[in-house]
């Protein structure tokens, strides 16, 4: 009991302000403002009264937990409210300012934005703002365009945008139409920090150029739009993704930076304090509303002022400080990612630290490489199960990658903040200090894809995961056994275990893979993208692989599949070849038939890394090429060469022609009309429609040749790009006697045939 009087004449303040906290984060699921309200002012006045003092501590706990509450829902409910909401589908002129920095796609450039005006209409609303594909506007911008309001999508495409923009006050994707142009920029706090950034950005741009040029700003400004996909994949699969988040190192550095110039330049401690403080509020404004960010800009002003006033610092109180102001603007931050990483890496460090610093006295191991290996450790066990809960997979190689790069961490941060301060005084200096920084990024580069290219460098496997959290569990219990005990409970469990998997794989076989009679073709559901799996008795054959999010390869190890004789591209886009590695990854693939585009982006590079990593050939689709599996006859139709880097890959997609007996499937992946009216067609019995069902001028031309009798969609529901398209399907349902199917209503489709006949199967019934 004395323990915990201590415990809380110590730790009061962080304690209230975990109350607070917490009635913050219960505003996500308890709606009652008024109703906490009451009782945040009547257990705040009985606090008042004379009481013993643990009685007074938890009644003023609870006041401020119902204030959270009550704050929380009123902001929540200010949150969600919404005007272009109300006007989703009506074009519109409209006004908005750029308020973050743009990411690009081969479709669009998104970028967060607010609305200022809108088909006259003056006010303040946040967007994400889809503008189409060319030049991005630089953040502070104020555009001039017309636009249209459209609801975000929802989990149902396999990411739930819908509630990751809710998350950040966003209720509407904003899709110009047309040109935009920018008539002027931001002004007021906004505005120093959008110059600050740019300011930033110049001075580290001084001595680096290229990926160094990326990378130094991503980890100084947390900004990882810049960085190539390929080097962004590294870093998340190596578990060293963190170290493109601001941190406390960053604050620090420029913390005790600006106290070191104050002492040089003769001034007094009080004035290099007031001025840390000024610098680390300029550089998260700089940096952005970003929950590392401003956690640790919390810690570092209140460590000064605590300095100030000549008052003890405490680090749990900075950390739940840092929660409050998280919580109190935005309480659905409880819910992402960024904030959950961030305050269970601190805590672990918080908690790990004095132990490794006891652990290592009387060892001749150096201080700075026990922490290393011991805060990497403790902070990837404790943000494990995050990872796995908000992506699906862990990165294994965490600690020897963190070993590898977190030396060269300082010397990138403190030359390119160095590099900051200095350019506007001492420019020959700044360029000395960017090009070290940049060398230390390259390091921490090569790092990155040194452990990403290591076998398992992240798994997905649920019985991994629950393999390693067990024996986390199991070292844990353990520890807390007495010692002579410990010795039999090893015993049992290595008893136990090899049991325990046995009777589970008896009740849980494998599945096993059920060839069909003839020919079966599945076009699976994988949202936005095509899969399409070709199956006889002698093996099988996928055509394309989805996005990374459908999980094909998972699909088809449930189907019982454990090898292909081949996986087939048909252009080098994500909705096609995103899921393809993986499928590389997981089952034995005798060869992979690509179009060979030139000007590739992440997915296409990743799925030839792949392939030549594991020894699977890569063979060029070209016309006239004939693959067969059995009865199975797949010739390629086209195309005739790779194209140009410049030239739409859908122009020179792989478009098929299968055969078994007498049934002809047409399979043209994206490749609509304007390529296939060139080739040599004929009738089939099942077309794949052509890129989702969208606009296709010749379509009716096409069938009237192909007299298909089943024509097959394969597309994502609530889908962005309007797919499929209005025109098409009315083209489609005016052709008498042809059955059209789509994934987004009736899931996978599945097609048996015996080279005569044809049968069709869904796996859900379109009401």
């Amino acid at each position: 009991m004395s323990n915990v009087r201590q415990a809380l004449e110590r730790g009061w303040p962080a304690a209230l302000l975990a109350a607070l906290a917490l009635g913050l984060s219960a505003a996500n699921w308890l709606s009652a403002p008024r109703l906490a309200g009451a009782v945040a002012v009547i257990t705040a006045t009985a606090a008042t009264l004379r009481s013993p003092e643990p009685v007074r501590l938890v009644l003023a706990a609870a006041a401020l937990g119902a204030a959270g509450l009550w704050w929380g829902g009123l902001r929540l409910h200010e949150l969600d409210r919404s005007f272009l909401a109300s006007r989703i589908g009506q074009p519109a002129g409209a006004q908005a300012v750029v308020t973050g920095a743009a990411s690009r796609s081969p479709f669009a450039v998104r970028v967060a934005a607010e609305v200022r005006r809108f088909d006259g209409v003056e006010l303040r609303e946040r967007v994400l703002l889809e503008l189409p594909v060319g030049r991005a506007p630089p953040q502070g911008a104020v555009l001039e365009l017309r636009a249209r309001p459209v609801a975000p999508r929802g989990p149902e495409t396999g990411f739930d945008e819908r509630g990751w923009l809710a998350r950040r006050g966003i209720h509407v994707v904003l899709h110009a139409s047309g040109s935009w142009h920018v008539v002027g920029r931001r002004g007021g706090i906004g505005g120093v920090g959008d110059r600050l950034r740019t300011a930033i950005g110049n001075a580290l741009a001084l001595g680096t150029s290229g990926e160094r040029r990326s990378l130094v700003v991503g980890v100084v400004l947390g900004a990882d739009e810049g960085i190539d996909p390929e080097l962004r994949h590294a870093f998340k699969a190596s578990g060293l993704y963190h170290l493109l988040a601001v941190s406390g190192q960053n604050i620090v550095l420029i913390g005790f930076g600006v106290l070191g110039l104050a002492y040089v330049a003769g001034l007094g401690r009080a004035v290099g304090h007031t001025l840390a403080i000024v610098a680390i509020l300029g550089y998260a404004l700089a940096v952005g509303w970003q929950p590392s960010v401003v956690r640790a800009a919390v810690a570092g002003c209140l460590a000064s002022v605590a300095w100030l006033l000549s008052r003890p610092s405490d680090r749990w109180h900075t950390m739940a400080v840092g929660a409050v102001v998280l919580l109190a603007w935005t309480p659905r931050s409880l819910l992402e990612p960024g904030f959950q990483l961030s305050f269970a890496a601190v805590a672990a460090i918080f908690i790990t630290l004095p132990h490794l610093r006891r652990l290592q006295e009387g060892y001749p191991v150096p201080l700075g490489i026990v922490e290393v290996v011991g805060i990497s450790t403790a902070c990837g066990v404790v943000t494990a199960p995050i990872l796995w809960l908000q992506f699906g997979v862990i990165p294994l190689w965490t600690v020897p990658a963190n070993a590898l790069a977190e030396p060269a961490m300082p010397v990138l941060l403190g030359c390119g903040l160095g590099a900051a301060m200095l350019a506007p005084v001492i420019p020959p200096a700044a360029v000395a200090l960017s090009w070290v920084a940049g060398a230390a990024a390259a390091w921490i580069a090569f790092s990155a894809r040194l452990i990403a290219s290591l076998p398992y460098a992240q798994t997905s496997s649920r019985t991994l995961v629950l393999v390693l959290a067990g024996s986390l569990l199991g070292a844990v219990g353990l520890r807390a056994l007495p010692r002579y005990r410990r010795r039999a409970a090893v015993a049992t469990a290595v008893a136990l275990v090899p049991l325990t998997a046995l009777g589970w794989w008896a009740l849980h076989p494998p599945p096993s893979w059920s060839p069909p009679a003839g020919l079966r073709v599945s076009f699976l559901d994988v949202g936005q993208g095509d899969g399409i799996l070709l199956e006889t008795p002698q093996g099988a054959m996928l055509i394309d692989a989805g996005p990374p999010e459908a999980r094909v390869d998972r699909q088809l190890r449930r189907l019982g599949l454990h090898a292909l004789a081949a996986l087939v591209t048909t252009h080098a886009h994500r909705d096609h070849v995103g899921g393809a590695p993986a499928v590389l990854r997981s089952l034995a693939v005798g060869q992979v038939i690509d179009p060979m585009q030139p000007g590739v982006g992440f997915d296409e590079r990743e799925l030839r890394r792949t392939a030549r990593r594991l020894g699977v050939p890569l063979v060029p689709a070209r016309v006239g090429r004939t693959y067969a599996l059995g009865r199975l006859h797949v010739r390629v139709l086209w195309p005739d060469h790779a194209g140009s880097r410049d030239e739409d890959p859908h122009l020179h997609g792989t478009v098929l022609l299968a055969s078994y007996g007498s049934i002809d499937l047409l399979l043209t992946g994206d490749s609509e009309s304007g390529v296939t009216r060139s080739l040599p067609l004929r009738q089939v019995e099942v077309l794949k429609v052509a890129h989702h069902g969208s606009s296709d001028d010749g379509l009716a031309d096409e069938l009237r040749v192909l007299r298909p009798q089943v024509a097959v969609i394969s597309v994502g529901a609530h889908n962005d790009y309007g797919h499929p398209r209005a025109d098409t399907l009315a083209v489609l349902h005016d052709r008498a006697g042809l059955a059209v199917y789509r994934t987004d209503e009736s899931g996978r489709i599945v097609l048996e045939s015996d080279g005569r006949s044809l049968t069709v199967r869904t796996e859900r019934r379109v009401r």
